[in-house]
């Protein structure tokens, strides 16, 4: 149970998310699941809206044909991804429609009506949609799901208020538009087109330079900005798709923090500024430093600015701090993407309403897809963290959530769990409490949309703004499709240092699913397609927000590798000082001597530790004098190799992993605390989802340093009497051992500190000795 989805024959289907007895017709161009009932009675009013939907068809089919031979002077290569997805979209039999744009100015309206028809009908599980208007985009929902804390009428109520204050900002937010255009970064980032010298800088192999910047609460900032491109006197190319824009896109420069500005005038919507603010006299005009804390006023500046960003010192701390601001980010880009296709429509409908010809009004305001966010989260948690944020700071007071109670049903934390939370004995550290407090499932997707003065949650995924998965729950997605990932504008990954403990491929799965050209239609109204999102350039207008607790090389990678943001990177990379590190915690008198081992490259570093540690190390605990030996490993395949080892030479050896059920483990670790088991295998896998009080421990060999620096000293401080066997007591033979390489620097650093891991890794004496703890 609690897997975000029904269960049935196509159990991963999102087509089918929050639904029952859904028909899938994939590839006959008609996406949409309507009631038996329904087709009788709108059998008339089918026939007339389809005659309707012909003629449209013909007339939108007929515009970008007249575009792509306006176009001609391009080469038939350069125009492949427009003329594809339009042969695509011609070839389905279903009149193409304004995915966002209609479905956002009924969005409340069928809200209403889904909450009328669950207080009215004892059918529990079926869809919701009008076949009648043909404008309408009904979003699947089980009727059988909560609404929250009011009743259907009260909703209905709200939702009306709502939809007239929004027409009313309509009228008055055209006046406003063109001013706007100039300084919100949204439009800024958008709606411009990239010329053909960003676009070569941003596909060459080095796209960018660095320069150093230093903020207060951000500390040291490596900030990445587009290569300047060389001066050229020729005449820039053309765009692929229709006329020269006379505004492209301003590559990134040097960010500059901002004081004593309201946070409005960052350009964030005013109900986002005063549900923001709880004080009761607010007047929405304080300032930025007043409402957010010094690292989320920094922050927020970089992600305001649509930045790439990676700031590895996220902790348990300020993790609530670092979600604040990203959500707030996101339902700023969310309700200016929204705004905008709204005011678009008022527009083409009061242009249609005077008679004026609406073929030539050309708005570009949509991606190939509604969900314009993916928040990459490791467990159920963590969603619930994020919803719960999202929903403080987009309702006001008389908002809704709708289907409530089923999220908390489905995501929320068990009853067994707080039964055994009450039983529990062992102390964990903190960290660990705040990772695994509550479901701690690891496979979950849910798609949400937003209004004005409501969060509707289990949307469809193509009917959603917002999409929040875990890398395995999305993975078993993209096997059947993976088009809601297409238009992605806002990428976010929270604690990415839990999901590299889960399973880092499924992450790189996903980047290689982002923005690829869709399989399907999806509703698409080509005419509201952005031109950036037609050529293929989305990933260069995609931003990245990566936060992490620790610094891991492989997010660093994907930060510098899989983003080319036009906008710039800013990649935070502060120094460990002595006074930080994590040796320092080290109670026990313990000797630990540092062996640095030769190695030339990243990928022969795994066969260059394998070796040295088998051929230098390992023989020296052959003794009897060196039993109850514990062997620290943090990658499973380096696991199974020495125990394949192990077993080849004939050792006493036991193993702990993170697969290993719970009966023997508990006979291994009992063997090994008596000393029948001389050496003992032990994953970090399992200490960071355990965190087992491991005792008999009389040496340690880490044989590569933890990804946690605050793992190295728990492990240490397992050797002191308190946890040793009656006969290794008060003898102080205890050793430590390490084996490091100059490509462990990151790891090195957090727990030496940043000045004497340079110092180890420079120096001609490859041992290196500490002595922790005595008088």
């Amino acid at each position: 149970m609690g897997r975000g989805r029904r269960g049935g024959p196509k159990r991963g289907n999102y087509k089918n998310h929050g639904s029952r007895g859904n028909k899938s017709t994939r590839g006959g161009g008609n996406f949409k699941n309507k009631r038996k009932f329904n087709q009788d009675r709108d059998g008339k009013k089918d026939d007339t809206s389809e005659s309707k939907r012909q003629k449209l068809q013909q007339e939108k089919e007929a515009v970008p044909i007249i575009e792509e031979e306006s176009s001609s002077s391009e080469s038939e290569e350069e125009v492949k991804p427009y003329t594809q997805l339009l042969s695509m979209f011609k070839s389905s039999s279903r009149a193409q429609q304004v995915l966002t744009s209609d479905e956002e100015q009924s969005d409340d309206e069928e809200e209403a009506e889904d909450m009328n028809d669950q207080s009215n009908e004892d059918d529990i599980g079926s869809e919701e949609e009008d076949s009648a208007q043909d404008d309408e985009e009904v979003e699947e929902e089980e009727s059988g799901s909560s609404v929250g804390v009011a009743d259907a009428e009260d909703i209905e109520n709200s939702i009306h208020e709502d939809l007239e204050v929004e027409s009313e900002e309509e009228e008055h937010s055209g006046d406003e538009e063109e001013e706007t255009l100039s300084t919100d970064p949204f439009h800024l980032h958008f709606d411009r087109e990239i010329n053909e010298n960003l676009l070569e800088i941003l596909t060459s192999p080095k796209p960018y330079e660095t320069q150093e910047l230093k903020w207060k609460a951000l500390g040291r900032m490596v900030v990445h900005l587009p290569t300047k491109p060389e001066k050229n006197t020729g005449q820039p190319k053309p765009t692929l798709l229709g006329e020269t824009i006379e505004s492209y896109v301003i590559p990134g420069s040097l960010p500059v923090l901002k004081t004593g500005i309201p946070l409005s005038e960052y350009g964030v919507k005013l109900q986002l500024c005063s549900n923001l603010d709880t004080r009761p006299l607010s007047d929405n005009k304080q300032t930025a430093e007043e409402l957010l804390s010094p690292l989320q006023h920094e922050l927020f500046t970089l992600a305001n600015e649509y930045r790439d960003v990676y700031y590895p010192e996220m902790n348990h701390l300020n993790n609530d701090e670092i979600r604040t601001v990203y959500c707030l980010h996101m339902l700023n880009h969310v309700m200016k993407s929204r705004d905008k296709v709204l005011l678009h429509n008022a527009k083409l409908k009061k242009a249609k309403e005077n008679g004026v010809a609406t073929d030539e009004i050309e708005y570009r305001d949509q991606g190939l897809v509604r969900p314009r966010v993916l928040i990459i989260a490791p467990l159920r948690n963590s969603a619930v963290k994020i919803v719960e944020k999202l929903a403080t700071l987009l309702l006001p007071a008389k908002g809704q959530i709708i289907n409530k109670d089923r999220f908390y049903k489905e995501f929320g934390e068990e009853k067994d769990d707080e039964g055994k939370a009450e039983t529990k004995k062992s102390y964990k550290p903190e960290d660990f409490e705040a990772v695994f407090t509550g479901n701690t499932d690891d496979s979950f997707r849910i798609g949400i949309s937003v209004a004005k003065r409501t969060l509707k949650l289990y949307a469809g995924f193509y009917k959603a703004d917002i999409l929040i998965a875990s890398p395995l729950g999305a993975r078993t997605l993209l096997a059947e499709d993976f088009d809601f990932l297409c238009s992605i504008e806002v990428l976010v990954i929270d604690q990415t240092d839990v999901l590299y403990m889960q399973n880092w491929d499924h992450v790189l799965h996903i980047f290689q699913h982002l923005h690829l050209q869709p399989r399907e239609q999806h509703d698409t109204d080509l005419g509201r397609v952005r031109l950036w999102a037609l050529n293929g350039y989305s990933a260069h207008y995609r931003q990245n927000l990566i936060f992490s607790s620790v610094a891991l090389p492989e997010a660093a990678a994907l930060f510098s590798r899989r983003g080319t943001n036009f906008a710039g990177k800013v990649r935070i990379e502060n120094a460990v000082t002595a006074s930080s590190t994590t040796v320092c915690r080290v109670l026990v008198q313990l000797p630990q001597a540092f062996h640095r081992f030769p190695t030339q490259t990243a990928a022969q570093s795994a066969d260059d530790r394998y070796h040295f540690f088998t051929k230098k190390i390992l023989p020296q605990y052959r003794d009897q004098i060196m039993s109850n030996t514990l062997i620290y490993i943090p990658s499973y395949y380096d696991y199974v190799r020495l125990r394949n080892h192990l077993h080849k030479e004939d050792y006493n050896f036991g193993q702990a992993c993170e697969y290993t059920p719970d009966g023997k483990l508990a006979q291994v670790r009992n063997r090994f605390f008596l000393g029948k088991k001389r050496l003992l295998l032990y994953t970090e896998r399992l200490h960071f989802y355990r965190r087992l009080t491991m005792k008999g421990i009389h040496h340690i060999i880490f044989y590569q340093l933890p990804t946690y620096p605050n793992f190295y000293p728990e492990l240490c401080n397992l050797l002191q009497d308190a946890f040793q066997n009656p006969k290794y007591r008060g003898d102080g033979s205890q050793t430590c051992t390490v084996l490091y390489s100059t490509f462990d620097a990151p790891r090195l650093a957090g727990i030496v500190g940043s000045q004497r891991a340079a110092e180890m890794l420079t120096s001609d004496r490859p041992v290196h000795l500490f002595v922790s703890g005595g008088s």
